[in-house]
């Protein structure tokens, strides 16, 4: 079993991530990932049972700033791709790339895609930026996965937003 860190790429790791999975079929998803909880587990599930390989492109500190606004992140990108890295279902975590511009929604795979040449990109059936990611796939011939936000009946309804208010809440108390 790897270590968590040797999980943790890079941009220039991806060629060689897709030279040895050759034989087998290769998926992306990303996410802020800011405050982590079990609806970040439970789509890394879904994103899992439809690849052979799951690469998980965590959103860099500049983007969640200005896709959330001042405050945000909670947590650095570091320790969020570290945190990714660790659960079971992904293969591989990165930090999505900085300073480019956000022509595919909140997290650039431009170079990502170009690189890695993955079989599909997985997202949640209401993430904001489908049509965006659906013509990037498109220029490069990778198939694209929508999957429906779900909760088990065993689990509450959570969000980071909702945890981080829920937080402040108590802190005015």
């Amino acid at each position: 079993m790897k270590k968590v860190i040797e999980k943790i790429v890079s941009l220039k790791d991806l060629v060689g991530i897709r030279e040895d999975n050759k034989d087998k079929k290769i998926g992306i998803c990303s996410g802020c990932f800011d405050v982590f909880h079990s609806g970040h587990a439970v789509f890394f599930e879904q994103c899992k049972e439809l690849v052979d390989v799951l690469i998980v492109v965590v959103g860099s500190d500049s983007a969640i700033k200005m896709q959330k606004g001042a405050g945000r992140p909670v947590n650095e990108q570091n320790n969020r791709v570290y945190l990714t890295a660790s659960i079971c279902n992904v293969d591989y975590a990165m930090i999505g790339c900085e300073g480019k511009e956000m022509r595919h929604g909140k997290i650039d795979y431009y170079e990502i895609v170009k690189n890695l040449k993955p079989d599909i990109l997985i997202l949640n059936n209401d993430d904001s930026a489908i049509k965006e990611k659906q013509e990037l796939c498109k220029e490069f011939g990778i198939g694209i996965k929508l999957v429906k936000r779900i909760v088990p009946e065993f689990l509450k309804s959570v969000s980071s937003t909702k945890i981080i208010e829920h937080i402040k809440e108590e802190n005015i108390k």
